[in-house]
């Protein structure tokens, strides 16, 4: 029976009429239900010839040559699969308004042009720094080899040497000093040297030979102090005093030599600021007249000239404030103009009250388009026969001197070529502050009391009032 004969047997047989046949052989066939479900029917396969697996996604049965697959799902049992939800719109993020292109190109230009700036910038001051460390260690390097070598005396040229230390000089005059003779070449490293040696206290005054080629520490065992006693004088000097008079008075205390003084009085130089203020003219007589500030002064007794004029200057220049030198300024006149003017207030008055007057009556008449750029002052010509005649023997010369100090009609219009005494800070206030007068003459009388007038007519009656006429 083929397989064709053996599948229509089968079904042409009824339900009840299929035998059921149980056992527990191997061999024993179990025929109920067979056709009950077609689904549900197994093939019977020989071990040997066994299908390999079939994958689990679609499984299928065999029968010989046939193929049953298993029913299809019922429409219950096919699971609903939901939609996926849609995702939400992303909210994307608002986007800024970009500059126009041009502006965006202007800018980048601009940072690019900023960068290079910077750029060379940098570099500029790169540069600059390195030159100023370079200079610097240049020049530390040249200073300490040179100091180094003034230290010790090294490579210098031997020669002798003298040098006058004055009286009262500090360490830092000595320094100068030593400095300008060709002694050292350094004058801060000596002193810083001689400050950490505790020298700069025992360095003596006096007249001293030295060697150029001398070491700071030889140096100082020339100037060293030599303990001997030292007389110390107190001398009073008093406004108006003429510089002859002043030079008189320091050699009756014992303080210098009168001529030795005069003669310093023409020619010392210091370094003072005020100095490039005073008068250049050649006639000048003496260069320190009315510089010599009044006052009360202590001396040591055989001092130098220098060392007793460089006191006097020095509390000059203290009195000498920058209100007055703005003063000055404002009034369009010179330090020489104001000491010299105050030099004759001093000379003609006494008392502040009457030096304040006496001072507006010169101011008028030297103010322009007065008519009067005379001061007509007796006591410049004193100064003249008292101070200069009497020392100048050439008698052209002398004639020169009292041109320049006589200061009535056809000789000097103004005021004097230079001082005539020693002012006071009552007579240079007068002379940069002066009252507001209407006066142009003014007489004394032998007591000491003044008559102004604004008129020769009224002068001349002052004169008579005054016992002068």
């Amino acid at each position: 029976m083929n397989n064709k004969e053996f599948e229509d047997f089968f079904k042409d047989l009824e339900p009840e009429d299929i035998p059921v046949v149980s056992g527990d052989s191997e061999d024993d066939l179990v025929f109920s239900s067979f056709f009950e479900d077609e689904t549900t029917k197994k093939p019977k396969v020989k071990p040997a010839e066994k299908e390999p697996e079939l994958p689990k996604k679609k499984q299928e049965f065999r029968f010989e040559d046939e193929v049953f697959a298993p029913p299809p799902p019922k429409e219950d049992d096919v699971p609903i699969k939901k939609a996926p939800e849609k995702p939400a719109p992303k909210k994307e993020p608002e986007k800024k308004k970009s500059a126009p292109k041009s502006v965006d190109a202007e800018s980048a230009k601009n940072k690019k042009r900023k960068r290079r700036i910077n750029t060379a910038y940098n570099w500029l001051l790169t540069i600059i720094w390195v030159s100023a460390v370079l200079a610097v260690s240049v020049f530390i390097a040249s200073f300490a080899l040179s100091s180094i070598n003034d230290l010790v005396g090294f490579s210098k040229e031997s020669r002798e040497i003298t040098i006058t230390i004055p009286e009262g000089s500090d360490l830092s005059e000595i320094a100068k000093i030593l400095e300008e003779t060709g002694v050292i070449d350094e004058p801060f490293t000596f002193e810083v040297y001689a400050r950490v040696k505790e020298m700069d206290k025992r360095l003596a005054p006096g007249t001293y030979t030295l060697n150029s080629n001398l070491g700071y520490d030889q140096i100082f065992q020339a100037l060293k102090t030599k303990e001997k006693p030292k007389n110390v004088v107190t001398v009073n000097f008093y406004e108006g005093m003429t510089l002859r008079e002043i030079a008189l008075r320091l050699e009756e205390n014992g303080v210098c030599g009168y001529d030795e003084f005069i003669e310093a009085a023409k020619t010392e130089k210091f370094e003072y600021e005020f100095e490039n203020m005073m008068g250049t003219e050649e006639t000048i007589y003496l260069k320190w007249e009315g510089y010599l500030f009044p006052d009360t002064y202590e001396f040591y007794t055989e001092s130098t000239p220098r060392s007793v004029i460089a006191k006097f200057i020095e509390n000059f220049n203290r009195k000498i404030t920058a209100e007055h030198y703005a003063r000055m300024q404002e009034l369009g006149m010179s330090l020489e103009d104001v000491i010299t003017l105050a030099s004759v207030i001093q000379s003609e008055a006494a008392y502040m009250e009457d030096m304040e007057i006496v001072s507006s009556v010169f101011h008028n008449r030297l103010e322009p388009g007065s008519g009067l750029p005379y001061l007509q002052s007796d006591v410049t010509y004193f100064y003249y026969t008292e101070n200069i005649e009497p020392y100048v023997e050439d008698e052209a010369l002398s004639e020169e001197y009292l041109y320049a100090y006589y200061t009535y009609t056809n000789y000097r219009a103004g005021i004097p070529a230079g001082p005539i005494c020693s002012p006071g800070m009552n007579a240079i206030e007068a002379a940069l502050y002066p009252e507001n007068t209407d006066y142009y003459y003014f007489v004394t009388d032998r007591e000491g009391n003044f008559y102004y007038a604004k008129t020769m007519a009224e002068h001349e009656a002052n004169i008579i009032k005054a016992g002068r006429g």
